[in-house]
């Protein structure tokens, strides 16, 4: 895989875009809300250049007025520069506004305390690039892995071989996002794998695997709990084609 050119990011971008007012979640709180001393972990899935990019956001809110922005990312499973950002911040239990001289905008962010989440929207780039957008941050700690990170699949299939059939095993597994993931077979007495790199759109349930340079789309049905791929290749070692549109179901833990 070609070596992806880091990004220089001269300035971090905070959009000002606060929610509307009917969208906001509203408390009944019989004390004040207090977040000083928590830290919170966002992600945001992005693409630069075609690449899977992940968009990692630490936010420590020191006290009740002050706190520092932690920034990483990763592009097709190649780390790139991290920035930190130390701000102001202003709170009223449900609304807050973050500032620093490195914003070109306030960051206005929503804080659920049902859900426990914090909601802004964050971006950076550097004028010609820009990353990121509404972000969903959950305590430190907790894992909230946005699907189909850390799943696996199996499927299997019958093709005809001579006079009989010939069966195939199949293995699909995503890891963490920008950071690939593999699928494998064993057919004929032969296994082997291929690792790749994927997008997933969460609103459309469908995303992409990137094999060597070939994009292999998949979807996903909630409802069915199916993952369907449109993926082909040869046994290794011989002219024998397998794959094709493959369904997928999730691999039990064992």
């Amino acid at each position: 895989m070609k070596r992806i050119a880091l990004i220089v990011l001269a300035a971090l971008l905070f959009a000002a875009c606060q929610k509307e007012e009917s969208s906001q979640v509203v408390h009944n709180r019989t004390a004040e809300v207090a977040l000083t001393g928590t830290t919170w972990v966002g992600t945001y899935d992005d693409n630069y250049q075609d690449f899977p990019a992940t968009l990692t956001w630490t936010l420590d809110l020191l006290t009740d007025s002050t706190g520092t922005l932690h920034f990483g990312l990763v592009i097709a499973a190649q780390p790139q520069p991290s920035l930190d950002n130390v701000f102001t911040y202003t709170f009223d239990g449900t609304n807050g506004t973050l500032y620093s001289d490195n914003m070109s905008e306030p960051g206005h962010f929503v804080y659920d305390s049902t859900r426990r989440t914090i909601t802004m929207t964050l971006q950076i780039g550097d004028g010609n690039v820009t990353l990121g957008g509404e972000t969903e941050f959950h305590p430190q700690g907790e894992t909230h892995d946005a699907f189909p990170v850390n799943t696996s699949w199996e499927a299997e299939q019958q093709l005809p071989s001579g006079d009989t059939l010939m069966p195939v095993e199949w293995g699909l597994d995503f890891w963490e996002y920008g950071w690939g993931g593999q699928v494998n077979y064993c057919a004929a007495g032969t296994c082997s794998g291929t690792s790749f790199l994927w997008q997933y759109d969460s609103t459309l349930h469908t995303g992409l695997i990137n094999i060597n340079g070939t994009q292999c789309p998949f979807s996903y049905d909630p409802a069915t709990g199916i993952l369907t791929l449109n993926y082909s290749t040869t046994i290794y070692g011989t002219a024998i084609t397998i794959g094709g549109t493959l369904t997928f179901r999730s691999k039990p833990e064992e």
